[in-house]
């Protein structure tokens, strides 16, 4: 039998969390309206949001009257926008090779979806593709350790001191290349993008309890969790519970708070 390759192991393990990932959502949602705020705007605006996950992005396009498009590979997060956004046609789909005609959308919106494709770059091109010429594209991802990214930070520190960072897993792209201003802005420039520009949103990871910070692995990522479920069981545990030791550390009053920022990349398709 085949092994599985990184884009298996993302599939499968986003077909497991469409209800869980909602733990995450009120972290990543505070990237809704800095995202819709790059379009203008958006009333009576054709746009498609790639990787959609639980469809709040595209939900809230639609309240402020877009006509909105959704595609993610997972059926599972499908259904699950589907039943709490009926206004948005949700489908299920792969970002690196869309099923929609070229020159459709005014916008394509892409938030933290480049982190869990194995070829970004043709994702990007594809955007492109199904833009009109003067149309907008603009993506999130999680800002490195280095810029800001102290949860990352955080977890892949405790992680790194208490166990094996080479685990046996299939490589993926590099987490923070797109958060990177040049290499982000020459993977689009390569594909015909111009007047790109790369801003931070600040986000913050708030948890009621330093366990939060575990459940988020479980419950929000794909990539972590495999990392930490290779682990041996010593150091599975280890690392568990110097998580939860460290979040004290952020504590502010009665619950917890860390820093968890965005870079927000936006081009245009020429006119």
């Amino acid at each position: 039998m085949n092994e599985k390759t990184f884009k298996d192991l993302e599939h499968d393990g986003w077909i497991e969390r469409a209800a869980s990932y909602e733990f995450i959502t009120p972290t990543t949602d505070q990237a809704i309206d800095p995202i819709l705020d790059t379009f203008g705007d958006i009333n009576g605006k054709h746009l498609l949001e790639v990787a959609s996950g639980p469809g709040h992005l595209a939900g809230r396009a639609a309240s402020l009257g877009a006509t909105v498009e959704a595609v993610d590979f997972a059926i599972t997060m499908v259904d699950h926008a589907q039943a709490f956004y009926p206004d948005v046609r949700f489908i299920e789909g792969d970002a690196e090779a869309l099923d929609h005609n070229d020159n459709r959308f005014d916008g394509v919106i892409c938030a933290f979806g480049l982190l869990h494709l194995a070829h970004p770059d043709r994702a990007i091109a594809e955007a492109f593709r199904v833009l009109k010429p003067g149309g907008r594209y603009t993506y999130t991802v999680w800002n490195s350790p280095e810029e800001g990214g102290d949860f990352f930070g955080f977890l892949m520190g405790t992680i790194a001191q208490h166990g094996d960072m080479n685990v046996a897993l299939p490589p993926g792209p590099p987490f923070f290349r797109f958060a990177d201003p040049l290499q982000a802005g020459s993977a689009l420039e390569q594909v015909g993008f111009q007047h790109h520009q790369l801003k931070t949103v600040p986000i913050v990871w708030r948890g009621e309890k330093p366990s939060d910070a575990v459940d988020v692995i479980y419950k929000a990522t794909v990539r972590t969790k495999l990392m930490i479920d290779a682990q041996t069981d010593t150091a599975r545990n280890t690392i568990h519970e110097a998580i939860v030791a460290g979040m004290d550390n952020f504590r502010v009053g009665d619950h917890f708070e860390i820093a968890f920022p965005a870079a927000m990349m936006s081009a245009t398709k020429p006119g």
